[in-house]
């Protein structure tokens, strides 16, 4: 059996901790690696050490560019433009502008492109959306997540990773997967570093969509919190603790609050990184990119009105 190449730009902490597990199970994928910060090591699997080099002197299915924002758009362009695949971390790129040229190229080349949004392909959302009886009965959705600050504010302006820009495709995602994506009123309130004001250190968005309400915290701050909360007309339901990062490893549990009390009912652990790749791997296999396309554009589109409010 032919195994698809892999290439991985960057060696990214996120990589090494959450990605690479991942795809080290799936047989079918044979990857390697391009680094700038680490020596060739053979056993590791980095034969590259610059990214233009690993593009044109290896011959891979897909390109998975881990790289600082700043550098998603430069190197999603040349990847597709020498006709491979490409994943990208989030966020794809750092404008609608940008992302549109990325679309049209793939579209144009018949390649697949995916934005690296990987916390919704646990199984923990199928169950939430039965509970709700579908999403369509969901009236309001609420969601926090804050991160320590690991950076400084001329650093994340740098390389373009502000909060805004690394947690607005949460923002955009929850919209897309749990509404109709209709937005009525959109209000977005943003803190700026004290040291620095051009960077956004935590924004809260207010959204009115067609069905629902929505309410996300995101911020940069001392303490770790990742939950989403759904309400319907008779049920409150609250995802397990870091639902944008669940491990892989462990069950999970969620709460559904009624009138006759709260039930805590157990997930199995699940793989929401493999499952990604899994559905990654058949798009390519029978040319299903569409869903990617309309993914990549709703987000960016959803992001754009997040950023100019």
């Amino acid at each position: 059996m032919k195994k698809i190449q892999l290439l991985i730009l960057g060696y990214s902490s996120f990589m090494r901790r959450r990605a690479l597990p991942s795809i080290k199970k799936i047989q079918k994928i044979k990857y390697f690696i391009c680094s700038k910060s680490n020596k060739i090591n053979l056993k590791k699997k980095i034969l590259f050490n610059d990214y233009d080099q690993a593009l044109t002197k290896s011959k891979p299915d897909i390109v998975y560019i881990s790289l600082i924002n700043s550098l998603h758009f430069k190197y999603a362009k040349k990847a597709l433009e020498k006709g491979l695949n490409v994943i990208v971390d989030k966020p794809i790129t750092t404008s609608l502008h940008e992302t549109k040229i990325l679309l049209q190229l793939a579209q144009k080349k018949k390649l697949l492109i995916s934005e690296a949004i990987l916390y919704n392909h646990h199984n923990v959302f199928n169950k939430i959306i039965k509970l709700c009886n579908g999403v369509n009965n969901i009236s309001h959705i609420q969601s926090n997540f804050n991160i320590p600050l690991i950076k400084n504010s001329n650093e994340i302006i740098n390389i373009k990773g502000d909060c805004e820009m690394d947690m607005g495709p949460y923002a955009a995602s929850i919209i897309r997967l749990f509404s109709d994506k209709t937005i009525k009123e959109l209000k977005v309130f943003k803190e700026y570093f004290k040291t620095n004001k051009k960077a956004i250190k935590s924004f809260f968005v207010l959204a009115k969509l067609k069905n629902c309400t929505y309410f996300g915290n995101f911020g940069f701050d001392k303490t770790y919190i990742s939950n989403i909360t759904f309400f319907t007309k008779n049920k409150i339901i609250s995802s397990p603790n870091r639902i944008f990062a669940l491990p892989s490893n462990k069950d999970v549990s969620i709460l559904v609050e009624q009138k006759k009390g709260i039930k805590k009912i157990n997930i199995k652990r699940d793989d929401c990184i493999l499952n990604f790749f899994k559905k990654i791997l058949y798009a390519i296999k029978y040319k299903k990119n569409k869903n990617f396309y309309n993914n990549i554009l709703s987000d960016a589109i959803i992001r754009e009105k997040i950023n100019l409010t």
